[in-house]
């Protein structure tokens, strides 16, 4: 049985539950959505994506245009781009918390001694997200503190 290709959710198999399609095109939006870590923020899809790569929309070119402050995910077969609404996503090329507010991705609001996130969350989910859990303690999104 397969699985999806970020957090290994496994599919149904076609053909033992009705609608097995359906059910995998929501396990795809929740596996697209789920532990939000990004490879990047880009105007435009890159060259050569893997499955399940995911990326912040910035301002869309391209293929993109048009999907700006959306997440973009990449799915191998048959080979294109889904785009979610996304509010908050760890960027790991810069291991930065940003938020999707009024003005696009920003980095989300913090004090100076506030330690860049680290980790991966594949191997330390919960280290990751207490970190990111004592990144939002007065974090400010678009005004309102949460």
């Amino acid at each position: 049985m397969s699985t999806t290709p970020n957090n290994g959710i496994p599919y149904a198999q076609e053909g033992t539950l009705d609608p097995a399609a359906s059910l995998n095109q929501a396990l795809d939006t929740i596996d697209a959505l789920l532990q939000i870590e990004v490879l990047g923020i880009q105007n435009d899809p890159p060259g050569s994506p893997s499955d399940g790569d995911r990326y912040l929309v910035a301002i869309g070119t391209g293929t993109w245009a048009g999907k700006d402050g959306q997440l973009a995910r990449y799915v191998a077969d048959p080979g294109y781009w889904q785009f979610f609404p996304a509010k908050v996503a760890l960027n790991k090329a810069d291991g930065l918390l940003y938020i999707n507010g009024s003005g696009g991705w920003q980095v989300a609001n913090r004090p100076a001694a506030l330690p860049q996130i680290t980790g991966d969350t594949s191997s330390d989910l919960v280290g990751v997200v207490t970190q990111m859990l004592g990144a939002l303690n007065g974090v400010y999104w678009d005004n309102q503190v949460t």
